[in-house]
């Protein structure tokens, strides 16, 4: 059962508040794979999954290689 999807603005309100990244940042994060579960496109617009999280890649590769197991594994 997948969490419900909102848009990455909404994702990004309810995380960072009134400091919100503006929506390019959002968007560049998206196809980057900055945000994990990753986004989905539907039309023009991406949606996240409630308890998605910001995963900066090049710092964190602990966590990186545990995304990928569990990527690999489904």
């Amino acid at each position: 059962m997948s969490s419900k999807l909102i848009t990455l603005e909404d994702w990004a309100r309810a995380k960072y508040g009134e400091r919100a990244p503006f929506i390019g940042t959002l968007r560049r994060w998206a196809r980057d794979g900055k945000i994990f579960p990753m986004p989905k496109k539907h039309g023009r617009s991406y949606f996240v999954e409630e308890h998605a999280e910001y995963v900066d890649n090049y710092n964190d590769l602990g966590l990186m290689g545990k995304i990928r197991g569990t990527a690999a594994a489904q």
